[in-house]
């Protein structure tokens, strides 16, 4: 019975585990997907609010910088590597001034984010 009874804490504990780490996983993304999205979409508007965009793409780089080791712990290579190259496309795009670029890395980091998410989140499509 003592072996039952220490399988089951076990087996809880691993849930917790599990479940508290998925939901960190998600509220990081989910912090940086918020931060992406207030990125401007539009060159010009970049053109005339340089400042602003520049802040946010280093508070983009300054977070992923700081959230990748974690990430590289519990998210697969592949969506990792891509959010990664998304990140410091759209950080040298801005550092270039070139806005149509940094636009462009912009929707790839938010389309990476949004894999990592989905990847991250408790839900049967995850699992199987």
């Amino acid at each position: 019975m003592k072996s039952v009874i220490a399988a089951a804490v076990l087996l809880i504990l691993t849930v917790v585990f599990c479940l508290s780490a998925a939901a960190r996983t998600v509220s990081e993304i989910d912090r940086l997907y918020a931060m992406t999205e207030q990125m401007p979409v539009i060159a010009e508007v970049c053109l005339t609010d340089t400042e602003r965009v520049r802040a946010c793409a280093d508070r983009i780089a300054a977070d992923w910088s700081r959230s990748v080791s974690y990430f590289s712990y519990v998210c697969g290579y592949n969506v990792l590597n891509r959010a990664d190259e998304a990140v410091w496309n759209l950080y040298a795009a801005v550092g270039a001034g070139d806005y149509a670029s940094a636009i462009q890395a912009r929707y790839q980091l938010l389309d990476a984010l949004r894999r990592m998410r989905e990847l991250e989140r408790i839900s049967l499509s995850s699992v199987f």
